[in-house]
């Protein structure tokens, strides 16, 4: 009997997961749901689904693993949608880049005996520089080589736990295991900033009275600059990550108008020399994390490894391995 695992969210995440699988079909079938019915049978076309359905109740009911791909604001009412739908020992996780609301919400939604694990994609380093967002940006080896956050609670016993590390290594990806606080502080820095940043720079200079002339000659820079503010498709996104994150969010923002206060000053004295060795260093930093991120050399990275032997056979409940209890966050 084939695994039935269902794709709620046919953007880049979503319908790169499908792909991912697709050579695993004869014993992995593929539902996908999208509200969007042009996104679903542009998934179908990528044989990234095997099967669309146009509702969320009837994509869920046969479901072992229900993998949630959405906004984070979408989260929360697909959870409460599905959570009777899903049968017993049904596996959901969720790629949002915010964990510690969607555990409670999962705590809270999910009748006895379904599970929850949050997972938090890296994308192949391969493809940072690709400028779209979206189902357009989708591809099987999104995850090769890559770390994928691994964050469960209570929702989540020791099967469904390795159910979801078996997924991970289906993908191409490294298992990492994260606290949902921890990892909520990581995304906060290196996800909501840069789409904060986006959106101020867009407001200070859409604000400004110079702005009517500026837009005729703003380009390349100002354009990569502003994108993030548009990847998660929807502003509200943006806004639900912050208002279930302000201490993260207050953090990271404080710590920026510092940066910018620092910045500021310096460049308000005769300071071109301190500047540019600000600038020097920055630059030499960013080359560096490319070249580890590029590698993999994460000498700290919570990295397991799992027989290769097992990953199937767990994912077709053949057999139930457990992971090393020290190698597991409490």
């Amino acid at each position: 009997m084939k695994t039935q695992l269902t794709i709620i969210g046919l953007g880049q995440i979503g319908t790169s997961v499908g792909m991912a699988l697709n050579k695993y079909k004869d014993q992995i079938i593929r539902i996908g749901h999208d509200k969007h019915r042009v996104v679903g049978n542009r998934a179908k076309d990528l044989d990234a689904v095997d099967k669309l359905t146009l509702t969320l109740s009837g994509s869920v009911q046969d479901a072992d693993i229900v993998l949630i791909a959405l906004p984070f604001h979408a989260i929360y009412p697909v959870l409460e949608h599905i959570s009777q739908d899903l049968k017993e020992h049904a596996l959901v996780i969720d790629t949002g880049p915010i964990k510690q609301p969607v555990l409670k919400w999962a705590e809270e939604l999910l009748p006895d005996n379904r599970y929850y694990v949050g997972f938090t994609p890296v994308i192949n380093y391969e493809y940072l520089d690709e400028f779209e967002f979206g189902q357009e940006a989708a591809q099987p080896d999104l995850f090769n080589n890559c770390l994928m956050g691994v964050v469960s609670g209570q929702r989540a016993n020791d099967e469904a736990l390795n159910l979801a590390l078996n997924l991970v290594q289906l993908l191409g990806a490294s298992p990492y295991f994260c606290d949902a606080v921890e990892i909520d502080g990581l995304m906060t820095m290196t996800h909501i900033m840069p789409q904060l940043l986006a959106a101020a720079l867009l407001k200070t200079s859409q604000d400004t009275p110079g702005w009517r002339e500026a837009r005729k000659i703003a380009g390349k820079t100002y354009t990569h600059v502003t994108n993030p503010l548009v990847q998660d498709d929807s502003p509200g996104a943006l806004a639900a990550s912050i208002i279930y994150n302000q201490e993260n969010t207050t953090r990271v923002l404080n710590d920026l108008i510092r940066t910018l206060v620092e910045i500021r000053d310096l460049s308000s004295t005769p300071g071109q020399v301190e500047l540019e060795a600000l600038f020097s260093k920055l630059q030499s930093d960013r080359d560096l994390w490319l070249l580890n991120r590029k590698e993999s050399r994460w000498i700290d990275s919570k990295k397991i490894d799992i027989p290769r032997g097992g990953i199937m056979s767990q994912l077709l409940g053949i057999r139930k391995p457990r992971p090393p209890k020290d190698q597991k966050d409490d």
